[in-house]
């Protein structure tokens, strides 16, 4: 008797062991890793962007007038899902940035290159670069650089902001606006700033209407030339009217 209840006793004992190994494990444990997992998947599609492009901040250095300013940035997607890059934008037509990949694996980069001409530009100057990706994400960065005169540059007899890429932003653009604002908006906030505040150019808020007009039309130079189509450039002699009246009427 004492016997054949001690072999019941192993057989439980042996029966309760491959049960344990042949369930399989409770789901209470990896539940906490995938809904981690989910978690930051989800704070990348609805939050700041799992990418950027580095360094955010570029200092180009000093660049003769007419020469091409040229760095190198890294897009770098430090997210955990593949990543596709759809548009690089930059902040005006003079400034062209190319990239080498669209397409993205996690912790990995590509090289971003960004070429700038500083035709008609000097001083101290800014340049935006903007990389959307798929979802509609933006990274951007920063690109400083200071144009100095060049006296020994060739080719540039002439040319000024209604040429090569410049013309993409202060001559196209102009077509077809009849309003003051709109004009302003067209070819000179990338210059004179928001609500014309001044950025690289100076402010032109409250400004004499017959002064603008005149600056407008006849220019000061080379980086302010005249505007008048008369002279080659996008404006008509109603549009340099609206545009002179709208910006006089400004407060300062």
């Amino acid at each position: 008797m004492m016997r054949a209840l001690r072999r019941l006793s192993f057989g439980l004992v042996a029966c309760a062991g491959m049960f344990a190994c042949t369930v399989p494990p409770s789901h209470q444990h990896v539940q906490p890793v995938a809904k981690e997992q989910s978690q930051q998947q989800e704070q990348g599609i609805a939050g700041n962007p799992d990418f950027q492009i580095q360094p955010q901040h570029f200092d180009v250095g000093e660049v003769p007038e007419g020469e091409e300013a040229k760095a190198r940035l890294f897009v770098r997607n430090t997210g955990l899902l593949p990543l596709h890059i759809v548009d690089v934008q930059s902040a005006c037509g003079c400034t062209v940035s190319s990239l080498g990949n669209r397409d993205i694996a996690p912790g990995g980069f590509t090289t971003l290159d960004v070429t700038i001409d500083t035709t008609a530009k000097g001083d101290s100057i800014e340049k935006k670069v903007t990389v959307i990706d798929a979802l509609g994400r933006k990274a951007q960065a920063t690109l400083s650089l200071r144009v100095r005169e060049n006296p020994h540059g060739s080719g540039m007899q002439g040319r000024g902001i209604f040429d090569g890429k410049c013309a993409a932003c202060h001559v196209a653009p102009a077509k077809g606006k009849l309003k003051g604002a709109e004009i302003y908006a067209a070819v000179c906030a990338m210059c004179h700033g928001d609500e014309a505040k001044g950025a690289y150019a100076p402010a032109l808020r409250g400004m004499d209407a017959d002064g603008l007009s005149a600056v407008l039309q006849h220019g000061i130079d080379r980086r302010m030339p005249s505007f008048s189509a008369a002279n080659g450039g996008p404006l008509s002699p109603l549009q340099i009217s609206e545009l002179s009246k709208w910006l006089s009427g400004l407060d300062e």
